[in-house]
């Protein structure tokens, strides 16, 4: 699955998709556009004691990925057990949160 972003028309710059303002440039030209969504386990946490609206989820992985075209994204692991480096692919996107597997 593609994750949408923006990219900056005038200096190439990948920005997450609700940007509106390069923070390279600071051009307001920015164009609605994808990437793959493979990347590396950057870092994690494994949440167990969750908010009262997760409760009934946790215990649950909360991963940052580094995508392969160098963004990092915040997003939710769906598996049982996770290591930093370690390849994942966007699953789907609900509620504007990223879900990543392996």
């Amino acid at each position: 699955m593609d994750l949408p972003i923006k990219r900056c028309t005038e200096c190439d710059e990948i920005l997450y998709h609700y940007k509106y303002l390069c923070q390279n440039c600071f051009s307001d030209q920015l164009e609605d556009s994808t990437i793959e969504g493979k990347g590396s386990v950057y870092s994690y946490t494994k949440i167990h004691a969750a908010p009262k609206q997760f409760a009934q989820q946790a215990p649950y992985f909360i991963v940052l990925v580094e995508m392969e075209q160098g963004l990092k994204v915040t997003g939710r692991y769906e598996g049982e057990d996770i290591t930093i480096n370690d390849s994942v692919e966007l699953s789907g996107i609900k509620d504007d949160c990223y879900y990543f597997k392996n």
